[in-house]
């Protein structure tokens, strides 16, 4: 079966990482970026549908269409437009979606990433932990201030505004000469892209999980990448690895093969989604809590730690000082 890929964005986080994984469906690409075009036998890839019309994706109820559901990292809602499609792709987990309706996907890895032969020699790996992105925000300040001890290291943060930007090639080369790479959570979920490009690289990632979230294992399955509630065990456990040089090479080769195994097995998944049956005996595209009071809140709450939360608040109330009001989460 071969469908057309109608984008209402060619500027998506994740234009390259969708072929990766759709390409054995992948037919016709048709733009749109205006929410006027309708196609059957189509895959709508879209993201923040709560904002657009409702009209317009109704529009495909009774076609073999089918939706990617991009960029709802808070949990936005407007999932009431996914009954018009056969079925929904989407990203960010959550226990919320019908599995039978709801295939929930990784977020991969960003655009322009170039897929060279992992250098799996831990040896010749120049630091023991790199990071690179904002660090005062979320789970990011204890996570640093825990690994700091561990050198060489590569520390490159937004906040030094001095120093000259990385560019793509300079980001991915810092990947290929880490052992380890701490994937502290995004601004509000715990999933990032950081993950999937330390895999790409062949550098073991550090994840965190929650009491009663362990997120990873819940999108994943089981895998190898090492998941901690706080980022000093995470410490502990990479100062074991580092005077246990057969454990460490091991582990990188668990993760390079895991990575390489689960992309291929997603493949399939996608491709017998879309030939598996969707009706009204599948249920519900959402359960019944997405109707509580609060839901989002909760939802998001999940992914933080205490200090991330706290955070968070702090923010929240600068800017009610700032500006009068609270800011509805963006995800930015």
């Amino acid at each position: 079966m071969k469908l057309t890929f109608l984008w209402q964005s060619n500027n998506l986080f994740e234009r390259d990482w969708i072929p990766d994984i759709f390409g054995s469906v992948a037919g016709e690409q048709v733009y749109d970026g205006e929410h006027r075009i309708v196609l059957d036998n189509c895959l709508l890839i879209d993201f923040f549908i709560r904002d657009h019309p409702r009209d317009y994706y109704a529009q495909f109820r009774g076609k073999n269409a089918w939706l990617l559901h991009l960029s709802d990292e808070t949990y936005d809602g407007g999932y009431d437009i996914y009954s018009n499609f056969r079925g929904v792709f989407r990203n960010y987990w959550s226990s919320i979606f019908n599995p039978r309706r709801v295939m929930q996907l990784p977020l991969g890895y960003t655009n322009s990433f170039t897929h060279e032969t992992i250098q799996s020699d831990i040896d010749r790996r120049m630091y023991i932990w790199s990071f690179l992105g904002h660090a005062g925000k979320s789970s990011r300040p204890e996570m640093i201030e825990a690994l700091e001890l561990f050198k060489p290291n590569f520390v490159y943060t937004a906040e030094q505004s001095r120093l000259e930007p990385i560019g793509r090639s300079e980001y991915q080369r810092i990947l290929r000469d880490s052992i380890f790479v701490p994937c502290s959570m995004g601004n509000l979920n715990l999933d990032s892209f950081r993950v999937y490009e330390a895999l790409e690289c062949g550098a073991i990632p550090i994840l965190e999980k929650r009491a009663g979230l362990d997120y990873f294992s819940r999108l994943l399955g089981a895998h190898p990448l090492p998941t901690f509630s706080n980022w000093r065990l995470a410490a502990r456990f990479i100062s074991f690895m580092l005077h246990d040089r057969d454990a460490l090479v091991n582990l990188q080769k668990q993760c390079i093969d895991w990575w390489a195994g689960y992309k291929q097995n997603l493949r399939d998944q996608v491709e017998r989604f879309f030939e598996t049956p969707h009706g009204e005996e599948a249920g519900k595209y959402i359960n019944w809590r997405h109707s509580l009071p609060g839901w989002q809140s909760f939802e998001l709450l999940r992914h933080h730690s205490m200090p991330a939360t706290l955070r968070r608040v702090k923010l929240h109330l600068k800017r009610l000082s700032d500006e009068g009001k609270l800011r509805k989460p963006t995800g930015a």
